[in-house]
């Protein structure tokens, strides 16, 4: 095996088994490597290997070199939330499998992405890859925030072309805290049962969501992103408590997800966000467990506020009893374009047990929207400051 290859189960320098605190052994590692690559031009990374077996994470291991890929052999996601619901005595398994890293302290950091330099004058980390691996909670309750406070991985330093792919999160209260990374790309995960799926704050540009399953529950995001340009949110499966909620966010390019949700508020602006496409996905709310709702039904399946927006071509289903939507006796809102000028709403299907709408809120202008319901679906409250083309 070439030098710059390690297998936490046969590496000879460390100290402990990986079985007890793999997390100390990955930091031996890390040292090993940095005593070994310790010029600007001899610092080519290293690959370390987490073969199939189950690991206890005592001690966060600390990541602060580029080039490093951490990495299993599968994702082992099993849901321990159904675990727990029902007699599991007769089980053939009962924990997750394949390479399988389960954080043994509350309020612990399994993975930390950082280093005590400044990026400015020191460089970016760069090509961090974590990959084919599941990280474990091990216990929790919903709706798992604050609940046992785990976090998964965060990545505190700036980055440059991170990638998180093909990994499983369970139990935790965060799956992923990421703090300015460029060009990230997080992709073909399978994230359930923690209390937030994503978190991307001070972002930065571009960067992709693609392709995960994110299942959180009410109280936190399927995905938070703050101060970004240019991101991609594409082909995710986000269920139950089906959130993307956005900070000053721009040109993002929504496409492609499917959304279930219990809760109104799937996709939401919580300050002005502009230039985003929202195309082609089709969002679900259907009444469920969980509770209590941030938003209620007025509050839309998709909140909108800013300029230049368009939401075109995407399915909506309401399928909530009457007697369950909140105000009673509301009409619920699919679209409320909150505020902002020239947003665009076009060829939407609606789909309902009961009647809904689109609103138009009074600081909203210029809006147009065609073939996106009939007159009875659209709630103008912007006096008259829009356009509208009824579906035939």
């Amino acid at each position: 095996m070439a030098t710059t290859v390690y297998d936490v189960t046969t590496w000879t320098g460390a100290t402990v088994s990986p079985y007890t605190d793999i997390g100390l052994v990955i930091n031996q590692i890390i040292a090993d490597i940095k005593s070994q690559q310790n010029s600007q031009t001899t610092r080519p990374g290293a690959v370390i290997y987490i073969p199939p077996g189950h690991y206890t994470l005592q001690t966060t291991a600390n990541i602060d070199i580029g080039f490093l890929t951490i990495k299993g052999s599968g994702h082992g996601f099993m849901s321990e939330a159904i675990r727990d619901d029902v007699n599991h005595s007769a089980w053939v398994e009962t924990l997750p499998g394949s390479s399988h890293v389960q954080i043994a302290n509350n309020n612990q950091v399994g993975f930390l992405v950082n280093r005590a330099t400044d990026p400015g004058t020191n460089g970016r980390l760069n090509s961090i890859v974590f990959q084919d691996f599941c990280i474990d909670g091990v216990s929790s309750t919903k709706p798992y925030i604050p609940g046992n406070g785990k976090i998964g991985i965060k990545s505190q330093y700036d980055t440059d072309s991170l990638r998180i792919e093909g990994m499983g999160f369970v139990y935790l209260n965060t799956a992923l805290t990421i703090r300015n990374a460029d060009a990230f790309n997080i992709t073909n995960n399978f994230i359930a049962e923690c209390g937030s799926s994503i978190q991307l704050t001070d972002s930065s540009i571009v960067g992709k969501i693609t392709n995960n399953y994110l299942i959180s529950a009410w109280a936190g995001n399927s995905i938070f992103i703050e101060n970004n340009e240019d991101c991609v949110i594409s082909g995710n499966s986000l269920l139950w408590g089906a959130r993307i909620q956005m900070k000053n966010v721009h040109r993002a390019v929504i496409t492609g997800n499917k959304f279930v949700s219990n809760f109104s508020g799937m996709i939401v602006h919580e300050t002005p966000c502009h230039e985003q496409l929202i195309s082609g996905n089709h969002f679900r709310r259907k009444y469920g467990d969980g509770g209590p709702a941030r938003n209620d039904d007025l509050f839309g399946m998709v909140h909108l506020n800013g300029n230049d927006n368009s939401v075109t071509a995407n399915h909506f289903a309401f399928e909530v009893p009457a007697a369950n939507i909140v105000p009673s006796g509301a009409t619920p809102t699919v679209v409320l374009v909150k505020g902002g000028a020239r947003n665009f709403l076009a060829t939407n299907k609606l789909a309902s047990n009961v009647a809904v709408r689109h609103v138009l809120d009074a600081s909203s202008t210029a809006t147009k929207v065609l073939w996106s319901g009939t007159a009875a679906q659209l709630q103008d409250l912007s006096g008259g400051n829009m356009s509208f083309v009824a579906t035939p």
